[in-house]
């Protein structure tokens, strides 16, 4: 047995002296090959040794660093090894600044090798060798982004000495890490909503040396704006992010840039920073109340934020997306103005658990998607052309028994008084689900900030914010069902509720008109024909249902009829969401539009600048009543005259289906949904203007950021 443990032992070190091991098999991704590195041609127990992954990169292509900056996520790796091994963190080359149409990204390019540190325990042996495994995850973009993944292997002999392996690759490698100075010593102090960074020890070369600091943890400083030294350049002013709120980390590490030398360090917060003192972007004076207001309640951190939730989610209830669905409700409460206190308080609490659990189930299936790399935002499911067109027909549907085409049995919007006295709770609950699918998209005032927030927040707490907001949806139901006798003042039943009744099926049908505007916008004219051959196949299925499938009719007759009704609704549906779904991608491949408000991209906007033209843009789309709204202001005579008059170019960035490039904006200014506004000078300087606009505030911003 010695005998053929030592033949062993000799073959792995004949291996470990050809190199045999020490270099994976590389891996080809789309613009990129990974490969994963060794730099020891053995393990030794008891010593440690470095892992590398190297991205050898396509030309312009780019990975993200550890805080990516306005967009993007790092490379991530998970690591199979056995127990007992202990891997360090992942070290990271310094980062460089990409630009691209106003944002700002921390990414490498070129051949960046990623390191860790693998502790080896003393009492590892294993005869056949090491075999490391590791399952990479990455983003790389230039004009576009693309996840990738790639699952690596490493055979590594085990020995009792080992010599260095690819060494050339590891010492480039930590030369392009940022590196430690035990002479500087920097310290962080708050000068009116701007982080400034004292540079004690640091010498700079000239006087127009170029000086940044790349902030370690996300979310603190603003990587879209500039950074400045003061006169005498003793001190690096640094502006917040927009939703910061809370203490500096203590330390708060970063790498400081003095031009092509970097600096790893650990700025020593003096004061801690108080909660309002959070930088806001810049406004027009129009817009200083409501952006006031809101940076108030996001300053006193996680409870503020639920406060602005409420207070959205309430605001949704006069959204006029949403008021046809409570118009059912309001009917609802007229029909049951007999019940009981604790009959009237279950409705309320199952109407409310309706709305909260299917905003905090919204809300999990979309961090769900971005954690798997979909950048979508809030109100994504508006960008299904099968929701949408499910969503036309279910208000159409609902309209036509509300107008007396036919009657639902089991009452799933509450109103029959059978359902009140069994205290039945599914109707009530599914009114509940219908407000919050509905009312979730509608970026009303308030909405669009906190949501925005609740995405860079911890889940858990985002879940929070997001089932706040369904919350302040139902509170006025919730209300009236916690105090009942409040429904008395509203109107008593009576033969006119009929014709309330048919006159909310007209309401309903101003939905359908709604939603028919968004399918026309996405698809086109075969998107509007598909949609109303299915609303036939719905309304026939509808009047086949309530002809022949009334109770007065044989059991045999109502069976056909059902039957039949249930094919022509399922059958239009399943035709329809193919159909629609084909008008989207042939009217996605159109050419752009020119002229006012032309198409928006990130290039269009570097072209303009380039040229010395202002840029204003509208992040819009047709599901979003507060930008169609928002376009009486911008789209008018007064808004047109006053751009032609300053040489601005309007854009328009339709975010009416899923865009990733345009989502990525959207997260960099920290907005999870539409509307948002921004106007480009040419000297670089970006002002994001107020969710609402008048011509004032339009004519303000111009007026002062670009003279």
């Amino acid at each position: 047995m010695h005998r053929i443990r030592s033949i062993l032992s000799a073959f792995c070190f004949l291996l470990s002296l050809f190199g045999v091991s020490l270099t994976a098999a590389p891996v080809q991704a789309q613009h990129t090959t990974v490969e994963l590195l060794a730099d020891t041609t053995a393990i030794v127990p008891g010593q440690s040794f470095r892992l590398g992954l190297r991205f050898d990169l396509e030309s312009h292509w780019h990975l993200y660093w550890k805080n990516p900056g306005a967009s993007g996520f790092p490379p991530e790796i998970e690591w199979q090894l056995p127990e007992g091994f202990e891997v360090g963190e992942l070290q990271f080359p310094a980062p460089e600044r990409f630009e691209l149409g106003g944002l700002v990204s921390y990414a490498h390019e070129g051949s960046p090798l990623f390191i860790v540190e693998v502790g080896v325990p003393e009492d590892f042996a294993a005869a056949d060798g090491l075999i490391v495994q590791a399952n990479a995850f990455w983003l790389i973009c230039k004009d576009v982004c693309i996840a990738g993944e790639a699952s690596l292997s490493l055979d590594l002999p085990v020995a009792g000495s080992s010599e260095a392996a690819n060494v050339e690759v590891f010492v480039a490698a930590e030369r392009a890490q940022a590196q430690v100075n035990p002479d500087l010593t920097f310290f962080a102090v708050d000068r009116e909503g701007e982080l400034e960074i004292e540079l004690n020890g640091l010498d700079l070369p000239s006087s127009d040396a170029e000086v940044y600091f790349y902030a370690i943890p996300e979310g603190v400083t603003d990587p879209n704006a500039a950074q400045a030294l003061s006169d005498d350049q003793l001190r690096l002013r640094i502006p917040f992010a927009t939703t910061y709120a809370g203490e500096l980390p203590n330390p708060f590490p970063g790498v400081l840039t003095v031009d092509d030398a970097y600096y790893q360090v650990a700025v020593q917060p003096v004061e801690t920073l108080a909660a309002n003192e959070t930088a806001t972007a810049a406004l027009p004076e129009n817009g200083e109340v409501e952006q006031g207001f809101e940076n108030r309640l996001l300053s006193f951190g996680l409870g503020g934020w639920l406060i602005l939730a409420f207070l959205g989610g309430l605001i949704l209830n006069i959204m006029p997306c949403v008021l046809p669905v409570l118009s059912l409700k309001v009917f609802s409460l007229l029909k049951h103005t007999g019940q009981s206190r604790s009959q009237a308080l279950a409705h309320g609490l199952a109407y409310t658990a309706g709305v909260v659990l299917s905003f905090v189930a919204l809300a999990a299936v979309l961090f769900a998607l971005r954690a798997g790399g979909e950048l979508i935002g809030w109100g994504y499911q508006l960008q299904s052309p099968g929701f949408t067109l499910g969503l036309a027909v279910l208000f159409f549907v609902f309209g036509l028994n509300l107008m007396g085409v036919f009657e639902m049995g089991v009452g799933f919007v509450g109103a029959d008084s059978k359902v009140s006295q069994r205290n039945d709770l599914i109707g009530s609950f599914g009114m509940g689900v219908l407000a919050a699918v509905v009312g979730a998209p509608c970026m009303g005032p308030l909405v669009a900030s906190v949501s925005g927030l609740a995405l860079q927040v911890p889940t858990t707490q985002g879940l929070v914010i997001f089932g706040m907001m369904g919350l302040g949806l139902a509170s006025p139901f919730l209300f009236l069902a916690v105090f009942p006798k409040l429904v008395a003042f509203l109107p008593k039943p009576g033969v006119w509720m009929e014709t309330f009744k048919q006159f909310m099926g007209f309401l309903l049908m101003l939905a359908v008109i709604f939603i028919a505007s968004v399918i026309g916008r996405s698809g086109g004219v075969s998107a509007m024909v598909v949609l109303l051959l299915v609303l036939f196949s719905a309304g026939m299925a509808a009047w086949v249902y309530g002809r022949w499938a009334a109770p007065v009719k044989s059991l045999r007759t109502r069976r056909i009829a059902s039957a039949l009704a249930f094919v022509l609704l399922v059958g239009g549906l399943a035709y329809g969401i193919s159909g629609v779904r084909a008008a989207y991608a042939e009217a996605s491949s159109e050419v752009t539009r020119e002229g006012p408000w032309a198409t928006w991209s990130p290039e269009r906007v570097d072209e303009e600048l380039a040229k010395g033209n202002p840029v204003f843009v509208d992040f819009t789309a047709t599901w979003c009543l507060i930008c169609q709204a928002n376009k009486i202001a911008m789209r008018g005579d007064q808004t047109r005259a006053l751009f032609e008059a300053h040489g601005v170019v309007s854009l328009e960035a339709d975010w009416t289906l899923r865009d990733p490039v345009i989502a990525e904006v959207l997260q960099a200014y920290g907005r999870a949904g539409v509307p948002l506004y921004l106007l480009y000078a040419p000297d670089g300087r970006v002002t994001e203007l107020p969710q609402n606009l008048t011509n004032g505030i339009i004519r303000s911003a111009v007026e002062k950021h670009l003279n």
